[in-house]
């Protein structure tokens, strides 16, 4: 028989679409009002070279930053934080129509993991309407995507991003094995 144990904790990051500057940054006080200290902030770069989805609802050229948290998160909480994201994206509105859209995920040892509202075959239901699916696995030295994972996703900068956040969880994950006695 197997021993459940503790969930081991991941890294949680969030993507940012937006159009306003000034959106981002209110955007990213929220995350940072719950969720802590950011380590990682990318670089703005074009969403729309990718999809036009959101460009009607948020008038113009969108665009994506990831920010990531220093603090690890258990992974069973990832319902309850897409659940807040998607109320600031509502607080956040303006006449129905979405400011950002924000994008929290988690990445563990070999894996990155994207919560949507959206179902479909490959997306698991946690609850209250919100699904899990895993859009990249890291094996070998790198990302590797599936046929559902977000065109955004698959491109060499995302994957770039993502294995610098990667590192951060590895680095984090090593000290705490250290400090259980694990390692």
């Amino acid at each position: 028989m197997g021993i459940a144990h503790e969930f081991e904790r991941e890294k949680l990051f969030c993507g940012v679409l937006y159009t306003d500057e000034g959106d981002y940054e209110r955007a990213r006080e929220r995350l940072c009002e719950k969720f802590g200290d950011v380590d990682i902030e990318s670089e703005p770069m074009s969403f729309s070279s990718f999809s036009d989805y959101y460009s009607y609802e948020m008038t113009g050229e969108v665009k994506r930053r990831f920010l990531s948290f220093d603090k690890l998160v258990p992974p069973d909480t990832i319902a309850d934080i897409k659940t807040w994201t998607n109320e600031v994206e509502v607080d956040m509105s303006d006449g129905g129509k979405r400011r950002v859209n924000l994008d929290p995920g988690l990445i563990g040892h070999g894996r990155l993991l994207l919560p949507t509202t959206k179902p479909a075959g490959h997306r698991i239901a946690l609850r209250d309407g919100i699904y899990i699916e895993m859009t990249l696995f890291y094996s070998r030295g790198g990302w590797h995507e599936f046929p559902w994972t977000y065109r955004d996703f698959k491109s060499d900068a995302v994957k770039e991003i993502m294995t610098r956040i990667r590192k951060r969880y590895i680095a984090a994950r090593r000290e705490i094995l250290k400090a259980n006695g694990e390692v």
